[in-house]
């Protein structure tokens, strides 16, 4: 029996302990058939941020498995996402990966088309197409079944069905806000999203950032011993990094540091705006008696949230938000889109220090992205032997923890949250959507999703 007729045969409740995960997920072609019909196709998909088209004419294009999408600023204003597909003949129409333009003009026979999706124009309309002209309406370009804009971030579906982005998002929505509404004047991103292929599957990025922190203390030694990351090696000894806290909420997993906003590196006068901007809830959670600060977190199924930093010229530590999207090409490559996002009132030294921090850790070429993709490159050529894929993989950290021990009940905000981020809880909680998902029908698929109620640490 493959893995993906096993799927088939997964309870409505999965059992709380489960802590095992089937290797020949990462490699079956039938499983990534399956994905893309039960995860991808339905789901909500990360697109863009509303910064990268802030003027009536910008566009970008983006995709969802294999579609082509235009996301583009009307004459409005209006944020709308168009299948990048002529419909005359279905040419690829918009061939820049982004831009300003009055107009969307086929490369292959004229057709033209407006901001707004409408076709405005084609060659030789009287006679050849009707005496009387086409129906422009008809023919205009085909809008993505399914838009929601949350936060600033744009996200889409190719279902014409299923819950709205709000619901989809639950408590996870508390969580994005701390990012989101720390800044009156809200977020942009810093340039263009820089993408690379890796040979990997999609699950093992987003595995990574969904709740991995202990391999930071051997994978990254490195960069740690050199001195460019805040932390050193001893700091992961004892209990001291280890304990920051995990929260489970909604289709997603969120980590805080027990660290200040000014020690994670923010100038004070953006410590002082954080403070007087963010909302109440929120902010009490960051700024109360004990300071916690976001340090990444994870959106089922392959958007990625990371807060961290490095230190620049003169040896000051400068922070980052970095959020990349894991999109898949098949069931063993991956394409990484990876945008850098700052507060809008930052000054340009923080902006710039800010991307740089970046480039210098998670950039294409960063030192700690390298690291990274050395180990997900390697556990794809490990996951690929014949019998390695009979080899489960545990999911046991955090076991070996009293749960009263690590349990957060007064913590402040939605979801459950546990004491420490030496845990496996995030990526069990992964694999709980995973296989929701793909054991229910296609029709609500991308619905389906656990109680945060009593999932273990």
């Amino acid at each position: 029996m493959t893995a993906v007729e096993d799927i088939a045969d997964v309870r409505d409740g999965l059992p709380a302990g489960r802590d095992t995960v089937r290797s020949e997920i990462y490699s079956d072609p039938g499983i990534w058939s399956r994905e893309r019909e039960r995860i991808f196709e339905p789901g909500w998909n990360f697109l863009a941020h509303e910064s990268e088209i802030p003027e009536p004419g910008d566009f970008v294009v983006r995709y969802i498995l294999e579609d082509s999408i235009i996301v583009s600023r009307g004459r409005d204003g209006t944020i709308r996402a168009f299948l990048n597909v002529c419909r005359h003949r279905s040419m690829l129409l918009c061939r820049a990966e982004g831009g300003s333009a009055r107009k969307f003009v086929c490369p292959y026979h004229g057709w033209s088309y407006d901001m707004d999706g409408r076709l405005s124009s084609l060659p030789l309309e009287r006679p050849y197409f009707s005496t009387s002209g086409v129906d422009r309406e008809e023919l205009s370009l085909r809008p993505l079944p399914r838009l929601g804009v949350t936060e600033g971030f744009v996200f889409g579906s190719l279902a014409s069905e299923g819950e709205p982005l709000e619901e989809y998002l639950g408590d996870f929505a508390w969580y994005l806000a701390i990012h989101t509404r720390r800044d009156p004047q809200g977020l942009e991103v810093l340039g263009p999203p820089q993408r690379w292929i890796v040979r990997n599957n999609w699950k093992i990025g987003a595995e990574n950032f969904a709740g991995d922190s202990y391999h930071a203390q051997y994978t990254h030694r490195s960069v740690l011993e050199i001195g460019l990351h805040p932390n050193s090696p001893k700091d992961f000894q004892g209990r001291g990094k280890r304990d920051g806290i995990n929260v489970l909420a909604g289709p997603g997993v969120m980590r805080l540091a027990r660290q200040s906003a000014a020690e994670r590196g923010y100038p004070p006068d953006m410590v002082d705006l954080f403070r007087s901007t963010l909302p109440a809830p929120q902010r009490d959670l960051l700024f109360g008696d004990e300071p916690r600060w976001p340090t990444g977190g994870h959106l089922f199924p392959n958007l990625s949230f990371l807060n961290a930093g490095a230190f620049v010229a003169e040896r000051r530590l400068v922070p980052f938000l970095n959020v990349r999207l894991w999109r898949p090409l098949d069931a063993e490559t991956i394409e990484t889109w990876s945008w850098v996002l700052v507060e809008k009132s930052a000054s340009p030294s923080f902006r710039r220090d800010s991307m740089r921090s970046y480039v210098l850790t998670f950039g294409t070429t960063g030192t700690e992205e390298q690291d990274d993709v050395e180990n997900f490159t390697q556990m794809q050529r490990g996951l690929a032997g014949v019998r390695a894929k009979d080899v489960p993989q545990q999911l046991i950290m955090g076991r070996g923890l009293r749960e009263e021990e690590l349990a957060m009940p007064s913590f402040g905000g939605p979801g459950t949250a546990v004491a420490t981020t030496y845990t496996d809880a995030g990526l069990r909680r992964f694999h709980q959507l995973w296989e929701r998902a793909m054991a229910a029908p296609p029709s609500a698929a991308a619905v389906a999703r656990p109680d945060d109620a009593g999932v273990p640490a």
